[in-house]
């Protein structure tokens, strides 16, 4: 695809701003604490990953470049999670990753519903099915919608969401 690497530096910018928006909020709250000590950095790459993969996800029901490295990193997450015998979490991986392969190019992964919808299942479900409010989900939740946004504004879907309301509104 032409635009794999607007795509990718549109979705790091969006992850990096989230980021930021996500430091002040916790400084705000007093709760960047927590996050400042060497236990916790490893997580920033990984928040990275996270807003890299999203930005990639609306573009992996179609042969890409955006994909293949989807894939890529889903098989070794995959793996890492056999040999951590986390073997539900590793089905239900496998089984979320085959399903934008049901539906055709810019089809549902090209739509503002699955923006918020595919990240809550991967952030917020874990957190409703633990009944357990785990504050890293939930900044990994914030970063994943604002990167896949990022690929919906850099496609031209909010150019044509803002004409579809305003002919609903005129």
């Amino acid at each position: 695809m032409a635009f794999y690497r607007r795509h990718l530096w549109g979705g790091m910018l969006a992850t990096g701003l989230a980021m930021g928006a996500v430091g002040v909020w916790l400084a705000q709250t007093g709760q960047l604490d927590r996050f400042i000590n060497a236990d916790e950095w490893p997580k920033v790459p990984m928040l990275l990953g996270i807003g890299i993969l999203s930005a990639c996800f609306p573009d992996i029901d179609t042969n890409s470049k955006s994909q293949r490295l989807f894939y890529r990193l889903m098989l070794l997450l995959d793996v890492w999670l056999i040999v951590q015998r986390d073997y539900k979490s590793a089905a239900l991986l496998g089984l979320g990753g085959m399903l934008p392969l049901l539906g055709k190019h810019r089809g549902w992964t090209h739509t503002w519903t699955a923006a918020v919808l595919v990240p809550a299942a991967c952030f917020l479900l874990p957190m409703l099915i633990t009944q357990r409010v785990q504050l890293f989900l939930g900044i990994c939740f914030v970063i994943s919608v604002s990167a896949y946004v990022s690929h919906l504004i850099l496609d031209g879907y909010i150019g044509t969401t803002i004409q579809r309301m305003r002919r609903i509104f005129q």
